[in-house]
């Protein structure tokens, strides 16, 4: 295969890559709708692995950050029958999808979806018993002054899990951190989770990771 025609491959793949790492950040259109289906589909084991670390009370309170197609929003839904859940994006095309996903929550009063941002969120302070964010972080505008905002609608020793399938460790460095270059994400060491969310705030900080799925959890608290 000739030399140029290997360049504009990887060039058109590259090309590619940055538009489906920008659909993640906010996806639009048609092609965020796609995007935003696919995560309902692709993410459950992690939802269901992050979710494992902690015990949620049937009449809590909570609220997901960052809720793309809405799939967490509907099983805390089942989880929380008796509480509320809210659910936020700053995707106008996620706050469609996710509201068709969970209408029957919504209808009747269960859950609430709107269009917002993780740096000014639409809430009372000492509102929620948890805040969880899927795969949201990694484009957060300004990480500590927007963990300090989750915090500020946090209940006085409520609960933050923060859940992500890419992490910086030594086989991810290797094998997969160039799609993350490309779309400027944010990545941590669990190292770095610890500290950036004690700078921020929150005490009783606990980090899981999984190397070989690139899986990373964090469960931290509000003082109370």
């Amino acid at each position: 295969m000739p030399l140029p025609y290997l360049v504009w491959l990887k060039d058109d793949f590259m090309g590619f890559m940055e538009k489906m790492i920008r659909q993640c950040r906010k996806p639009t259109g048609l092609l965020g709708r796609f995007v935003g289906i696919g995560m309902n589909r692709g993410h459950n084991k992690l939802r269901r692995w992050g979710l494992s670390h902690i015990s949620i009370k049937p009449n809590a309170y909570i609220l997901d950050v960052g809720c793309g197609g809405g799939r967490a929003i509907h099983e805390l839904a089942q989880i929380s029958s008796k509480g509320k859940v809210c659910g936020i994006d700053y995707s106008e095309e996620m706050v469609q999808l996710s509201r068709k996903i969970n209408k029957k929550f919504i209808d009747q009063g269960h859950v609430e979806i709107m269009h917002s941002s993780v740096s000014s969120l639409l809430f009372s302070d000492a509102m929620f018993d948890l805040v969880t964010a899927f795969e949201a972080y990694y484009f957060w505008p300004n990480l500590i002054d927007d963990l300090k905002e989750i915090k500020r609608v946090l209940k006085p020793g409520g609960t933050l899990l923060i859940t992500n399938e890419a992490y910086k460790h030594e086989k991810f460095e290797k094998r997969n951190s160039k799609w993350a270059r490309w779309g400027d994400m944010m990545l941590h060491t669990p190292d770095e989770y610890r500290e950036f969310l004690i700078e921020a705030g929150y005490m009783a900080v606990e980090i899981d990771d999984i190397s070989e799925k690139n899986w990373i959890t964090a469960i931290a608290k509000k003082e109370v």
